[in-house]
């Protein structure tokens, strides 16, 4: 990725850790914190949004957006360099291996990811021996896909995966077009520019059941010494959400001039926010429904560190603040 829209060079003050890219900050004056984003995407539209209509701000909160991969993230957070880390899935896992940390929101209460395939492949039955692209053999998005094929009859063993743990949109569409796999999934605004290249969207994956999707984790410290400064960032975050569902037209002005897109259309923009919102909870998002969390702990928790005994929730959760600011939030509307 190279520097682009405002992105600067940043090193972080752990030793040979290195943050690539700070993507904007506010104005000064104000408590400063920093958010600590896996990549700049409409996924992530509710930071820049909650910055540009001043929720931030409201908040008496001075943001600074950082763009981290997920392990070095946790340790930006764990070493108090972030405050805030969107790598929910790698940050749970931490917690739950003793990281002082915890997630303290979930955006969506379903996952983002559309699942897009070759012009051949029409339905779920179509997948019966077909190569899909999975980050690893066993993840997230394999159990998805497989959740998706069997309910069109089509049996675990029969999918072929191809792992590719590092995809950009340009790579999947071009891996889809030269054969090298049939099926992948991506997210709504990559579907639309996937769609443009010949390519068809089967399903918005989401719909299969409840999975909270892109936690932000904060450290044990910050949550039980600043309870009302991490609600404060909540609020922020949640009347952004909130912002983004009803007005995805002004929140796509926004991403076009916030995040570094590739120069897609308008139009295109809009229609992924669209799409993204379709994973959001009715009502004030931020808390997870109690299936939703059922499924965090199975898919994000248990199953990628090969667990099969319960674990205890309050060793990676800490939901109450969200609670909080969601009932003070839905006594205001």
């Amino acid at each position: 990725m190279t520097a682009s829209r405002g992105f600067k060079p940043f090193v972080l003050l752990i030793p040979f850790i290195l943050i690539p890219f700070i993507l904007f900050s506010a104005d000064a004056g104000a408590e400063r914190v920093r958010t600590v984003i896996p990549r700049a995407t409409l996924n992530y539209l509710s930071v820049p949004v909650a910055e540009v209509k001043g929720y931030f701000r409201d908040e008496g909160l001075e943001n600074e957006t950082i763009v981290i991969p997920g392990a070095t993230a946790i340790a930006a957070l764990v070493s108090g360099e972030a405050d805030y880390s969107g790598a929910g899935g790698t940050g749970m896992r931490a917690a739950l291996r003793g990281a002082p940390i915890k997630a303290v929101m979930f955006q969506t209460e379903k996952v983002t990811w559309y699942l897009i395939a070759t012009p051949e492949i029409v339905k779920a039955s179509d997948i019966k021996g077909k190569r899909v692209a999975v980050g690893t053999v066993g993840d997230t998005q394999d159990a998805l896909i497989t959740a998706y094929a069997e309910r069109g009859g089509v049996a675990a063993r029969d999918l072929i995966r191809v792992a590719m743990p590092s995809r950009s949109t340009t790579s999947t569409i071009l891996g889809m077009k030269s054969g090298a796999f049939h099926a992948a999934t991506v997210n709504g605004d990559e579907a639309l520019i996937a769609e443009k290249e010949g390519l068809r969207t089967l399903t918005f994956l989401g719909d299969l059941f409840p999975y909270p999707f892109q936690g932000f984790m904060a450290s044990d410290e910050k949550i039980a010494k600043r309870p009302n400064d991490v609600k404060r960032w909540l609020r922020a975050m949640m009347r952004a959400l909130m912002f983004i569902r009803e007005r995805p037209e002004e929140a796509a002005d926004i991403a076009i001039k916030k995040i570094p897109m590739g120069n897609p259309s308008r139009p295109i923009v809009i229609e992924g926010i669209r799409r993204f919102v379709r994973a959001l909870p009715d009502g004030i998002p931020g808390v997870p429904s109690a299936q939703g969390l059922k499924n965090v702990i199975e898919f994000d928790v248990k199953a990628p560190l090969k667990i099969k005994e319960d674990v205890a929730p309050d060793k990676f959760l800490a939901l109450k603040l969200a609670m909080e600011v969601k009932e003070e939030l839905e006594r205001k509307r």
